[in-house]
């Protein structure tokens, strides 16, 4: 095959040719182009609560732009959007903006009229995502303190004055943050919507009418009464929460009665915030600091009648101390005195509460058992391998053992009288949750320290990012066991607070040797908790001591 081969001279490229081809129309007409014919024009006010601007109230505004729109013989005042007191950093809750935006793009309006980019949108991404909207929709913004139209304006000065805009609510927003923060060092309290108190200057005052409801919801719950009863008993009753609503629910009643301030403390900065663009609170677990103030306002509830409750409540919850919490329904904390094994019995797979019921034989004979409350209620899918206890072999079991228990009373004795003398002794239980508390500081702070210092050194190659991770693992080791420690303190104290372990010894004391009768008294007594697993029945008793029983397991 031949090849051509050609002299470079015949192979150079001609140089391109560059030919302008003048427009023939504007895509988008200005602002001027609209001055000979007639504009529909909208104006945006928004009067904020939390703004020093408050010479302009809504009212006003409203009149102002209707007198200025009125004014010019070529605009038609189409509507005039407002939203009244509420967050301008961000455009979902104002649902007047929003229905402003869906009016220009539905062709109803020219231009829309607002006094600044502040009052517009307060963070750049949603000024610049707006106004292009309305720009490819051929709608005009006019700013009248910057003096700005934005089909007029390019994109970059509509850039720095929304980045401007920005800056004025984050400084706005950090300001206000420090003075919450300045008025928590100094112990003030603020409740504005809680029942049974007006906030006034920094402390909390009585109402006595809604005061009454308060102590009779106490009263009530450590009468025995469930959350849900008490509301229900308030609804017929007619009794007026603080929005003036009748209708009361358990959820509610679970707050107040959970809520420190009615003792005349107060928790402060119990949530938090990410930054000023983002309103979603968080609940505070050891992320920022908190405060609490002891007798910061006049108490509803004694503090006695207060700690009672929360000790009702925790025995209601049953909460579990293995590794994941007992999480129960309103239904599953129910307590009834009509057998002894009620509110003992935990499912290990769900964490639910065991409850009675009752099978029918095929001879019509019938079979008392306990099954998961959880299976029960939602069907055989939710905890599909929770197992089925017979309820008469499970009581002659927990019989004999607890009639071993008797038979070696006097080692019992001694062990529970040695623990009683070292946990009677309340400056010792506060030295020892005060050397725990202080070693779980400790812990706190290195772990804040690795995470605001350690990932700087890791981003300057100071460090290894392996090694920070390490060190953290440890120190949330570390803080788990504490926790559990403290928790374990907690417990002990309270048993002894509720008389558990003293009434035990009485108990040992007077039984006989003889066969003890299961009672709900004897199994109060001598057994904190029955698990069922898969394979097993584990039981734990009063004085922490762990064993295990066989049993026939039903599927």
């Amino acid at each position: 095959m031949n090849y051509i081969i050609r002299d470079d001279k015949e192979h150079e490229t001609t140089a391109p040719k560059v030919k302008v081809i003048a427009p023939r129309k504007k895509f988008q007409p200005s602002y001027n182009d609209r001055q000979n014919r007639e504009i529909r024009v909208g104006a945006y006010c928004r009067v904020s609560t939390d703004s020093d601007e408050q010479e302009l109230s809504y009212e006003t505004q409203c009149e102002y732009y209707e007198n200025y729109i009125g004014s010019h013989e070529n605009w038609e005042l189409v509507a005039i959007y407002s939203d009244e007191g509420i967050t301008g950093t961000s455009t979902n809750k104002r649902s007047d903006f929003m229905r402003m935006i869906d009016d220009a793009r539905a062709g109803k309006l020219d231009m829309i009229i607002t006094k600044s980019i502040t009052r517009f949108a307060r963070n750049t991404v949603d000024s610049l995502m707006y106004l292009r909207i309305l720009k490819e929709y051929n709608v005009d913004v006019y700013f009248e303190v910057e003096n700005v139209h934005s089909l007029e304006a390019n994109e970059m000065l509509l850039t720095i004055l929304s980045s401007v805009a920005q800056q004025s609510s984050e400084d706005k927003s950090e300001s206000i943050k420090w003075g919450y923060q300045r008025q928590f060092e100094k112990g003030k309290v603020y409740a504005a919507n809680m029942y049974g108190y007006k906030s006034n200057r920094g402390t909390l005052d009585i109402i006595e009418e809604e005061a009454k409801v308060v102590r009779e919801i106490f009263s009530k719950y450590l009468s025995g009464m469930s959350e849900s009863k008490i509301a229900r008993y308030l609804t017929e009753n007619k009794v007026p929460k603080k929005n003036g609503s009748t209708k009361w629910d358990s959820g509610t009643i679970g707050r107040m009665l959970q809520n420190e301030k009615y003792s005349g403390d107060a928790l402060l900065k119990k949530t938090f915030s990410i930054d000023f663009l983002h309103k979603k609170r968080y609940k505070n677990e050891g992320q920022k600091k908190m405060y609490f103030v002891e007798n910061s306002h006049p108490a509803i509830v004694t503090k006695e009648v207060f700690k009672a409750a929360q000790v009702e409540r925790t025995k209601r919850n049953m909460k579990s101390n293995d590794e994941k919490e007992v999480v129960e329904s309103h239904h599953q904390n129910r307590y009834s005195s009509k057998n002894p094994l009620s509110n003992k019995i935990i499912c290990s797979e769900c964490g639910a509460l065991y409850r009675r019921a009752v099978w029918t034989k095929r001879n019509k004979e019938k079979e008392p058992v306990w099954r998961c409350s959880n299976r029960l209620k939602n069907g055989n899918a939710i905890c599909p391998n929770s197992v089925t206890l017979k309820e008469k072999p499970l009581l002659d079991a927990l019989t004999s053992l607890i009639n071993g228990k008797t038979k070696s009373k006097e080692k019992t004795r001694l062990e529970l009288a040695k623990e009683l003398s070292e946990y009677l002794n309340p400056k010792d239980i506060v030295e020892k949750k005060q050397k725990l508390n202080c070693e779980l500081e400790n812990v706190n702070s290195q772990i804040n320290e690795l995470l605001d210092k350690g990932m700087l050194l890791v981003a300057r190659g100071v460090q290894d990012e392996s090694q920070i991770e390490e060190h953290l693992a440890q120190c949330y080791q570390t803080k788990q066991m504490l926790k559990k420690e403290l928790k374990k303190l907690d417990d002990k104290y309270n048993a002894l607070k509720q008389g558990r372990q003293e009434k035990l010894l009485k108990t040992l004391e007077k039984n006989s040797n003889e066969h003890t009768v299961m009672t709900q008294e004897n199994l109060a007594v001598f057994i904190d908790r029955i698990v069922v697993k898969k394979d097993k029945i584990e039981i734990e008793t009063i004085d922490d001591q762990k064993c295990e029983i066989s049993l026939e397991i039903l599927k």
